[in-house]
């Protein structure tokens, strides 16, 4: 508030009773003493910590938006890969078909390696993951992000098999079965790679998934049979999963 002579006044109030308790002259606050100085420092630079927390809350936020929704594209591109096979089956023209399994295979291999790629970086997470309780509590992602990264990997584990069984099953459908023989022994060095060559990863996964049942053991073998079970695979493709 304001003199009559011109000068301010910082007015302190009591809330409850809204009587004035004192008034302090500007000119008193324009040094203030240094220990004031100090907390008023502290205090700007707690506020402006929590302005940039705040910031890259946001940016994280938006950051895993765009991954979800880059991540939703792989994932479809695969199960579309499926149906394009499926609908190739029906054409009768033979050349027409040859080309449209042909284009089916060529985008089946792009979607299954923008597919093994997200994983690998999702499985990187997990391995890099601490063991030891200390090391989980200090150092470790909060339970929930880990769940939802076993999610992500688990899903797309389905999607490869998908896109991998559609791309050989489009190369034998075009009597080229050394093309889908060498698909399948792709897709096995990529199973080797990303889940067997580090020992006991597969039980780990089995220990941190939210799911019940052990998923990954009983999982890589099933797939190891459907790759198998599949006539290009008889010229002695085997997988060592």
């Amino acid at each position: 508030m304001h003199k009559k002579d011109g000068s301010i006044l910082a007015v302190l109030i009591n809330p409850k009773n809204k009587q004035i308790v004192t008034q302090v002259p500007l000119k008193y606050i324009e040094n203030p003493p240094k220990e004031l100085n100090n907390e008023m420092v502290n205090f700007a630079i707690q506020m402006q910590l929590a302005q940039i927390a705040e910031q890259i809350q946001e940016v994280q936020i938006c950051v895993e938006e765009i991954l979800q929704g880059q991540e939703l594209d792989r994932l479809a591109l695969a199960y579309s890969c499926q149906q394009k096979f499926l609908q190739a089956q029906k054409i009768r023209n033979l050349e027409l078909k040859k080309q449209a399994l042909l284009q089916i295979a060529f985008s089946a291999e792009d979607s299954r390696n923008a597919l093994m790629q997200s994983q690998t970086a999702n499985l990187e997470f997990i391995k890099n993951q601490p063991k030891d309780f200390w090391g989980k509590m200090l150092k470790g992602a909060k339970p929930e992000k880990i769940d939802t990264k076993m999610s992500q990997i688990r899903e797309s584990l389905i999607a490869i098999n998908l896109v991998s069984m559609t791309e050989a099953l489009a190369y034998q459908e075009m009597g080229e079965y050394e093309s889908a023989r060498q698909s399948l022994i792709y897709y096995s060095e990529y199973l080797n790679q990303s889940y067997l060559s580090t020992e006991n990863f597969v039980e780990r996964l089995d220990s941190i998934d939210p799911s019940p049942d052990n998923y990954w053991s009983e999982t890589l073998p099933n797939i190891n049979e459907s790759i198998l079970a599949l006539p290009c695979a008889d010229e002695g493709l085997t997988l060592n999963v």
